[in-house]
């Protein structure tokens, strides 16, 4: 299987509103097509909200070097797609990082010579650390800082998930997994399939837990938005009856 690194990551995150789900994903599969089209580019991952609904959307784009990345970033094509989404839902957050996501991952190579882990490897760890952390932040500070605004609320959640991930979550993944990131040899495949086979579970029981969390609140939401219609429904059948006497 040939496996090439992501050199250079830029991390997208975009606060989305319930009624401006369904057009952002049509957006995101359109600006990810166009990306596509351009050299060295290895693949969009798109990380939704608790429910996949309202929320903090997280996009992180990947090619193989820097001059790559912002080709696609200055792009006259990339600015009309975001013209479009600050038209239609607003301002985003953008974080680039031109040696993708090797420096989380430099305590794995033992030597200036050592090859760093594979691609898919780093990625399946930052995804385990990533998804737990937006979904956390998202779930609890998320609803108080929203009264702030979106461009406040953002930051806050920005300037959080890069610090947990920076300094705490990053830093414990790399120990716990650092024997199987650097298990890519022959006579290592076996623990490295044990191992992802873990990962990935790991990631479903998340997936689970986080879902379970999460839908009591939406279904909550959604009853408390169908009682405030109803009300308003009613004061209007009260103002026409009213009205006919």
């Amino acid at each position: 299987m040939d496996m090439r690194v992501s050199r250079a990551t830029a991390v997208v995150v975009q606060r989305v509103p319930g009624a401006g789900v369904a057009w952002f994903m049509q957006w995101q599969q359109g600006v990810t097509a166009a990306a596509e089209a351009f050299p060295g580019h290895r693949g969009t991952d798109v990380y939704p909200p608790p429910g996949g609904q309202a929320g903090d959307w997280v996009a992180v784009v990947n090619f193989d070097d820097e001059a790559g990345l912002k080709a696609w970033l200055d792009s006259p094509v990339r600015r009309q797609w975001v013209e479009k989404l600050e038209a239609h839902i607003g301002k985003f957050a953008l974080n680039v990082s031109p040696a993708g996501f090797g420096p989380w991952f430099a305590h794995c190579l033992h030597g200036q010579d050592a090859a760093p882990p594979p691609g898919w490897k780093m990625v399946l760890v930052v995804l385990l650390g990533l998804y737990p952390t937006v979904m956390l932040l998202t779930l609890f500070p998320g609803p108080y800082t929203q009264p702030l605004g979106l461009a406040l609320s953002m930051l806050i959640g920005n300037a959080l998930s890069v610090s947990a991930l920076q300094w705490a979550v990053m830093p414990l993944l790399n120990r716990i997994v650092g024997p199987w990131l650097a298990a890519n040899g022959q006579g290592q495949r076996a623990f490295s399939m044990a191992g992802t086979c873990v990962i990935c579970g790991l990631l479903g029981g998340l997936t689970f837990f986080f879902f379970k969390v999460s839908y009591p609140r939406q279904s909550r939401g959604h009853a408390r938005q169908l009682t405030a219609q109803s009300g308003e429904n009613w004061s209007r059948l009260k103002a026409a009856t009213a009205t006919s006497i």
